[in-house]
């Protein structure tokens, strides 16, 4: 397996604000669960879950080549949907020690049934536990390691409840089959929802850049459709989340809690690229802009044609 250089992980602590980087190899052998904890939350607020260079790019097509994704997230200042975010960061942690698999997950659709392949996660293991840790599933993600238990319920971003169940799925054939599935309650009176359910086999790259291509080039792909951006709120002390910044296709929405509010609607995209640098920190080049021209995510001034 690759990993990154001392080097390369000095720069990627630096980038996401980790105040102790020369301790964190010590941290990673004496307190593993702690570290990794405090690694994702500052990673889900600083590299973003987006979709953005499947439309501010000339090719639109996404690398999950190692080397690219450092370059993407930590030298550019971006993020990524999924495989990218993920797998950068099975690297990192793979990087400081850490042991884990990658694995593959279907996305459940509104009425419980499930997608394809289509979702990446990891299970890093701890003493002998596996935990979920993903960074790349939006704002109804998980946002700390989960351990894997049947019914295991927890906090995501409070008032919504996360849980993970050991079960079947309505489209097996065989009702003795079993995946993890994970659910989302947004608030105590609601109803819980299916969000993905995942395996606990391996998948390779090769197997991620089979899911990868289809994913970024399918028309009726989410990310292919929508111009998103998505990152975590931390509280002040930067130890617990609090709340999500959601850019989607035409506004900007802040939401902390179960309170939500439009901070901004675009109707440019001078407007929208306005504030993905005001929000997200993210800079797109002069052609990087001009690569949405013509595209159906293109924002453009009411009347104006592609």
């Amino acid at each position: 397996m690759s990993i990154y250089t001392s080097a390369q992980i000095s720069k990627y602590l630096e980038h996401i604000g980790f105040r102790h980087p020369d301790n964190v190899y010590q941290l990673a052998a004496d307190n593993p669960l702690q570290l990794l904890t405090q690694l994702q939350l500052l990673h889900m607020a600083r590299v973003p879950f987006e979709s953005l260079s499947l439309h501010y790019s000339q090719s639109r097509l996404l690398s999950l080549d190692l080397e690219d994704l450092f370059d993407k997230i930590v030298n550019k200042g971006c993020g990524g949907y999924c495989m990218e975010v993920n797998a950068f960061f099975a690297t990192v942690l793979r990087s400081l020690g850490f042991k884990l698999i990658s694995v593959g997950g279907r996305v459940a659709r509104p009425d419980g049934t499930y997608k394809g392949w289509d979702h990446m996660t990891n299970l890093v293991k701890i003493n002998n536990q596996r935990y979920v840790v993903d960074v790349g599933f939006g704002s109804n993600g998980p946002t700390k390691p989960i351990p894997l238990e049947h019914g295991y319920n927890f906090t995501t971003i409070a008032p919504a409840r996360g849980k993970l169940m050991y079960r079947s799925l309505i489209e097996h054939s065989d009702p003795d089959q079993r995946v993890w599935v994970y659910s989302v309650q947004e608030h105590a009176d609601a109803l819980w929802r299916d969000m993905y359910c995942f395996v606990e086999i391996e998948f390779f790259p090769g197997d991620f850049e089979v899911m990868n291509l289809k994913t970024m080039t399918t028309p009726q792909s989410f990310f292919v459709q929508n111009v998103m951006c998505i990152k975590t709120i931390l509280n002040e002390e930067k130890t617990e989340p609090v709340g999500w910044v959601i850019l989607h296709r035409d506004y900007l929405k802040r939401r902390v809690g179960d309170k939500s509010e439009i901070v901004e609607t675009f109707k440019t995209e001078d407007d929208r690229i306005g504030a993905l640098e005001k929000y997200f920190g993210i800079v797109l080049s002069e052609g990087a802009k001009r690569a949405i021209k013509g595209l159906a995510s293109e924002l453009r001034p009411k009347g104006e044609h592609a």
